[in-house]
C-alpha cells in the first residue's frame, strides 16, 4: 500500500500498515498477492473516505470474508 507520510503522517501510515499486515496474516496470506491488495485498496478507500479509527478499519476488513 503506497501511502506518503509525508501527507497524512507516520503515525497513520504506521496503523493502517499494521491492519493491512494483521488482518493478511489472520488469513495467511501475504500483503503483496492479489488479494492483500484488494485489502490494500480497500483500506484506502476507507481510510479517504473518513473512516480512521483502527478499530473500525480492523472490522471492516474482517467482515470482508464473512
Amino acid at each position: 500500500m503506497a501511502i506518503s507520510s509525508e501527507l497524512i503522517g507516520s503515525d497513520l501510515v504506521n496503523m493502517l500498515r499494521r491492519v493491512l499486515v494483521t488482518e493478511c496474516a489472520r488469513r495467511e496470506i501475504s500483503p503483496d498477492n492479489l488479494t492483500g491488495q484488494d485489502l490494500a485498496l480497500v483500506l484506502s478507500h476507507a481510510f479517504n473516505s473518513g473512516m480512521t479509527e483502527e478499530n473500525e478499519l480492523v472490522v471492516l476488513l474482517r467482515n470482508l470474508s464473512d
